[in-house]
């Protein structure tokens, strides 16, 4: 019997005790851009970078304690993505919005959220209104927590309902859309904190028609949250 040298290769590779190479991407590199590319997005959302923000490689890669490859990759993910913009100076920055394009956005969000809440209602469980519940109260404590800690528990509770809606694409634009909208919420939360504001009225009327299985109810609330931090937004944001 003709042994080829390439059958050879296969029964040398197949035998007991003998370590085969498998031909398969590192993972810890691309692991790691996931994670910077995941954690800067998050922050995004929660409204933790502020509009106008710039930032540069080498500062995030100081801040995550890592090389500047994995933020740099990151990063022109989300320019990419239209989330943010390569400045001349190579750094980066949040867009700043208009009034305008800030009511588009505005108008987007209350059609795809509202959508999510009430297709969310017929399947969310007990358990994750619970925990909506438990976070909605931690925001409304009197001494409330610092404007980081609060827009963070807002997205929770926020991405806690349209994540049980069960429906990934929708989702995914959602996501998209607080991308651009987070940063902003910051200015909702300065007023409310001025005002000494605590009480989460429209994330209370939620939780009740959740509770009874009230969709339209569910969707309306979560249109009036969206709606009323928007008046307060728009209001401080330049016309063009």
């Amino acid at each position: 019997m003709v042994r080829t040298k390439a059958s050879a290769n296969t029964a040398s590779a197949a035998r007991p005790g003998r370590s085969t190479a498998i031909d398969v991407p590192k993972l810890q590199r691309n692991t790691l851009n996931d994670e910077v590319y995941q954690q800067l997005k998050q922050a995004i959302i929660a409204g933790t970078i502020l509009p106008g923000s710039t930032m540069t490689i080498r500062c995030l890669a100081a801040s995550f304690g890592i090389s500047p490859m994995p933020v740099r990759e990151a990063l022109r993910r989300l320019v990419a993505e239209h989330v943010l913009v390569m400045l001349p100076n190579r750094s980066v920055a949040l867009p700043a919005f208009t009034r305008e394009r800030f009511r588009e956005l505005t108008r987007i969000r209350t059609s795809l959220e509202g959508l999510a809440a009430e297709e969310a209602t017929g399947r969310i469980d007990k358990r994750t209104i619970d925990s909506m519940a438990d976070i909605n109260s931690r925001m409304e404590q009197k001494d409330a927590p610092n404007q980081s800690d609060y827009l963070v528990l807002n997205r929770e509770f926020h991405f806690s309902l349209y994540q049980s809606a069960g429906l990934p694409t929708l989702l995914s634009i959602i996501e998209s859309l607080w991308l651009q909208a987070g940063p902003l919420l910051n200015i909702q939360q300065r007023v409310y904190s001025a005002a000494n504001r605590t009480i989460q009225a429209h994330h209370r009327v939620l939780l009740k028609a959740l509770r009874r299985g009230d969709g339209a109810a569910a969707r309306s609330a979560i249109v009036s949250d969206i709606e009323e931090a928007a008046e307060i937004i728009a209001a401080r944001l330049p016309e063009a």
